[in-house]
This record gives C-alpha cells, sequence and structure tokens, in this order.
C-alpha cells in the first residue's frame, strides 16, 4: 500500500492534563488529517483556567531553549510550526527566535502564529508580551496569524468597530507588520446574534479581504482558537496555490464549517449533561467539564472539505 508523505509539525502550545485547550485541542485533529506533531508545552497544568483552580507549572526560556537543542541535536525536520500560548515575555521571545530558526532552516516552512493575549478586553498573559509580539511580526517570517478582535486591536492599536476600521486594521498588519495572510477568527459589531472571521491575503501591493457571517452558538467554550488555528493550518497547506487568496477563503470556509459541528455537538453534549444552557463565563467543575470541546466525538469531521460559511468581499 502507496502511503502519502508524511507532515511533520511542531506545535509549541499550553498542554493541559484534563480538557483541551493548547496542545491538547490541536494536536489529535491535526493527526486525524495526517500531521505528526511534536509538541512542546508553554505550561503543563492540570486543567484550563476556566475551572477557577489550577495546578501545575509555567515553562522557562531556558527549558524551552534546551528541548528544542535536543530536536536540534537528532535532526528533525518541521514542515510548519504553530505557535499559541506562551505567558511570559521572556518564554515568548524564545519561542519566537525558535521559529525564526526554523524558518531559516527551512523557507518553506508555514508558520501560523496565534498571538494569545486575551478575549473580550481583558489579558490574560502579561501586556510585556504585546512588544514582543509586535517585533517578531516586524522582523518577518511569519505566514499567517490569527487573532481574535481584542488581540487584533492590541497589534494594531486602534479599536475595529465596524468594516472601515477592519479594513484598516488589516491593511497595518499586512503593511506595517509585514504578515502576507491575516485571519480574524472572531469579530463583532454589536449584532447580538452573529459574529464574524475575516479572512486578508497581501500581495504584490494588493490586499484581497474576505468577511464570514456566523450565527451565534450561545454556550460556554474555550480551546475554541487553538482547534481553529490547527485546523487552518492543515487547510492552508492542503490548499497551497498560485491563487493563495483563493486558497485562503477556502480554508476558512471549511475551517469555519467543521468548528460549527465541534461547537454546535458541544453545546447539545453539555445542555444533556447539565439539563440546561451552559451561558456563564466560568462555573463549577462540573460545568466546566460539561463544557470541554467534543474533540473525540467530532473525529469524524476534521477531514471535511464541505464550505457552509461563503466569503464575501470586504470593502
Amino acid at each position: 500500500m502507496d502511503f502519502p508523505p508524511i507532515k511533520r509539525l511542531l506545535s509549541v502550545q499550553s498542554h493541559v492534563v484534563h480538557g483541551y485547550v493548547g496542545n491538547r485541542a490541536a494536536t489529535f485533529p491535526l493527526q486525524c488529517n495526517g500531521w505528526d506533531v511534536d509538541v512542546l508545552n508553554t505550561v503543563n497544568f492540570s486543567n484550563h483556567t476556566g475551572y477557577g483552580s489550577v495546578s501545575g507549572s509555567k515553562t522557562t526560556a531556558s527549558e524551552l531553549r534546551e528541548v528544542y537543542e535536543g530536536l536540534k541535536a537528532i535532526e528533525v525536520e518541521y514542515d510548519a510550526f504553530l505557535t499559541g500560548y506562551v505567558p511570559s515575555a521572556e518564554a515568548l521571545e524564545e519561542v519566537c527566535l525558535i521559529g525564526h530558526e526554523l524558518k531559516a532552516r527551512n523557507p518553506n516552512l508555514l508558520w501560523l502564529l496565534d498571538p494569545v493575549m486575551g478575549d473580550e478586553g481583558q489579558l490574560y498573559v502579561s501586556d510585556t508580551v504585546i512588544p514582543i509580539y509586535r517585533k517578531t511580526l516586524l522582523q518577518g517570517g511569519v505566514d499567517v496569524i490569527t487573532p481574535n478582535q481584542f488581540e487584533a486591536e492590541l497589534l494594531v492599536e486602534f479599536k475595529i468597530e465596524c468594516k472601515h476600521t477592519l479594513l484598516r486594521a488589516l491593511e497595518t498588519l499586512h503593511t506595517k507588520y509585514k504578515v502576507p495572510n491575516v485571519v480574524i477568527s472572531s469579530l463583532q459589531f454589536g449584532e447580538s446574534d452573529k459574529i464574524y472571521a475575516a479572512a486578508s491575503h497581501w500581495g504584490e501591493g494588493t490586499m484581497h479581504s474576505s468577511l464570514f457571517e456566523i450565527p451565534l452558538i450561545e454556550s460556554y467554550f474555550t480551546g475554541v482558537g487553538d482547534l481553529f488555528s490547527a485546523l487552518l493550518l492543515d487547510r492552508i497547506q492542503r490548499l497551497k496555490t498560485d491563487n493563495i487568496a483563493d486558497a485562503i477563503d477556502t480554508a476558512v470556509g471549511q475551517v469555519l464549517t467543521v468548528m460549527a459541528v465541534v461547537l454546535q455537538t458541544t453545546s447539545a453534549a453539555a445542555e444533556r449533561e447539565m439539563g440546561h444552557k451552559i451561558m456563564s463565563k466560568m462555573g463549577s467543575a462540573e460545568t466546566m467539564k460539561a463544557c470541554e470541546l467534543r474533540l473525540i466525538e467530532c473525529r469524524s469531521e476534521y477531514e471535511k472539505t464541505d464550505v457552509k460559511f461563503k466569503a464575501t468581499k470586504l470593502t
């Protein structure tokens, strides 16, 4: 039997023993899609912080470097590099240095950087990471970033309140920060029943930007951005063509379709277990356990290429 070539990826994100955020949210779906995933954990926690209590430790910059040097010593090569939650500026600097080293060794490596800093106006990392992300992007080498609305605002230093300011933010991320592909994973413009995602590609002095409208699922979720970024990296790698702008739109449409199934499955399961909808941002351990993403139940979805959410040109 002939097998397709194995794709190898290094994922540097958080780790929890129980639940699905960070590397725990990214690894299994990527493996389902044919990736050989090496994980380098920026934290080792018992569970995510939404439970109200957490045990474990953060990985220091020197520990991250020590593990990476071990990978270099045995000459592991990667096709892609995925970076997510890094809690401190010192550790983030090391992760970004690793990314630039990997890119120098393999210019064709796909680097997707998710600048995990916070959401809904609140930081959940040290604010000292913000200038590190800005500096890293200015250095070039990052192929795709996937901030949420709040994180994009932190990078561009102004509010995204409408389609006009969204376009301005996308252009800033492309031209000032030298990022060819930007996907803002969640946006709200005041409507209570819908959210948006934006996809944008910059090439040869031209910006191609699209918007996706998504019905809002009323529930509590964690790890959504981590799963989104992992699936997006997979789709972009698969869809690499001469027309990268169209590929980005297709990739985002496919991933949003998969995400909708995962979130609907998770929400329905949590409601069955708890006997009511879960709306709180935090809750009891029982509630948080019921709200963990149903990644195993959705294992047949990750390779699907249906597109339920169509791109509309953003002008």
